[in-house]
């Protein structure tokens, strides 16, 4: 599929997690099996509206320069992990192309007050411009790859960010 004549270009997938209990470490995984209409397999975050939570590296990265400090990723309990995608392009009905399924972004993920018992300050560093990423629904299944490329193909309404 062809980007947007945003300029987007391709991203791709660094990392892929899952929750597998409420209060557990997210676990790593290879590939991550995608359903329309039940989100991450294996995940028990799921729910109709958020099947699956994306976070950019670049925003990732922001958050710990704002703290001034490296944390692991999968500390913010997201899904998927991508690296060239500015997320906050596709709040509100755009749809990214991860591997082989495609995702439609329904909105952002706003960070709770777990991420400051995880890592001190860290809630306030992922509130400004969609640093805690976004959740969607998924609308083509499939099974995505650490390493797959990453498209938008539909970009979605735009906000004004803080």
């Amino acid at each position: 599929m062809n980007s947007p004549s945003t300029n987007e270009k391709p991203g791709s997938i660094l990392g892929l997690c899952v929750r597998t209990a409420s209060g557990t470490p997210p676990a790593i995984r290879e590939t991550l099996s995608l359903g329309r209409g039940t989100g991450a397999a294996g995940d028990h975050g799921t729910s109709k509206k958020r099947q699956i939570t994306l976070l950019a590296l670049e925003s990732w990265k922001a958050a710990e320069a704002a703290l001034g400090r490296e944390i692991d990723w999968t500390t913010r309990r997201a899904n998927v992990l991508v690296e060239g995608i500015d997320l906050g392009l596709l709040i509100c009905g755009g749809r990214l192309q991860l591997g082989e399924c495609t995702v439609e972004v329904l909105g952002e993920t706003f960070p709770c007050d777990l991420m400051d018992q995880l890592e001190p300050g860290l809630k306030d560093a992922l509130l400004p411009q969609v640093r805690g990423g976004v959740y969607g629904e998924v609308i083509t299944e499939g099974t995505v790859a650490i390493g797959d490329r990453v498209e938008v193909i539909k970009m979605g309404k735009q906000k004004d960010l803080p």
